[in-house]
């Protein structure tokens, strides 16, 4: 039996090389920055409110990863109190090992459930980016969430909406066992536009502002870059060496649209970013 490329991947350990070289994530950060739609929409909605909060004090990461946005944003970065919280004690690991290394003493991480996490009142910002939709007692963290904002604190959150599919092909492999993320960790929430922004009221939220990311056309382009991923990752290898050009040859027309996306506006689409201050 034929090894394959997914037997490798894991989305819950990071790789072992960054344990040991934790300034490799600079790269890791540029690279998802560049090729991960929702980075450049949180970014753009980090830096917005950053500029409403002069000195910001204390930042939560909730479901932080390796970090992307701690590490890299320089106002974040320099809070007198920085805390990433992730459910993967390998992403915690890598985050301390990097803070430690460039002599961050403001920042931990810690390993915990968001639904059973500690966090300290008076917060000025809570990231929450592509984390809540995996959450099954989502508006249990939403509370923990406004319960740690200071009066003035803001909750922004990157979540998938409106779970609409486009390919037959992708609806057909996406019943397949390991086909995408979703159905690997499990998701336990679908949002509309509406739903998510009642949940918010009921959580004592209201929106300040909203993008809508992953329009009709980008979100078919995604659907055909993750069959793409799936037959890299699963079939064999020497299939995945004959359809590694054909996807290298289609992913600059993905980054273009990507690109379109970013930069227009819709009043709807797969994803959206929300910026939501405590009432």
């Amino acid at each position: 039996m034929s090894t394959k490329i997914s037997q490798y991947l894991s989305h819950q350990h990071a790789p072992g090389i960054l344990h040991r070289f934790p300034r490799l994530l600079y790269p890791y950060f540029a690279l998802n920055y560049l090729s991960v739609l929702r980075m450049k929409y949180a970014r753009r909605a980090i830096n917005r409110a950053l500029q409403s909060v002069t000195n910001p004090k204390r930042i939560v990461e909730a479901g932080c990863g390796m970090g992307d946005f701690l590490f890299t944003i320089p106002k974040l970065r320099r809070a007198e109190f920085v805390l990433g919280i992730d459910v993967s004690q390998s992403n915690i690991s890598v985050c301390q090992h990097l803070a430690d290394t460039i002599g961050a003493k403001n920042m931990t991480f810690v390993c915990s459930d968001l639904a059973a996490a500690d966090i300290p009142p008076d917060q000025d910002l809570i990231l929450c980016i592509g984390v809540l939709m995996y959450i099954k007692n989502d508006e249990t963290v939403l509370r923990i969430f406004h319960d740690a904002l200071s009066d003035n604190g803001k909750l922004l959150i990157y979540v998938a909406v409106n779970y609409r599919r486009t390919l037959s092909l992708f609806k057909r492999l996406s019943m397949k066992p390991g086909f995408d993320y979703d159905e690997i960790i499990g998701r336990p929430q679908t949002y509309t536009d509406e739903s998510l922004e009642q949940l918010l009221k009921r959580c004592g939220f209201r929106v300040e502002n909203k993008e809508h990311s992953f329009g009709k056309i980008t979100a078919t382009m995604f659907e055909i870059s993750a069959i793409f991923e799936w037959i890299v990752k699963s079939m064999n290898p020497l299939i995945s060496l004959i359809v590694m050009p054909l996807y290298l040859l289609f992913y600059p027309f993905y980054f273009v649209s990507m690109m379109l996306d970013y930069v227009t506006t819709r009043s709807t689409g797969n994803g959206v970013m929300i910026t939501a201050v405590k009432q």
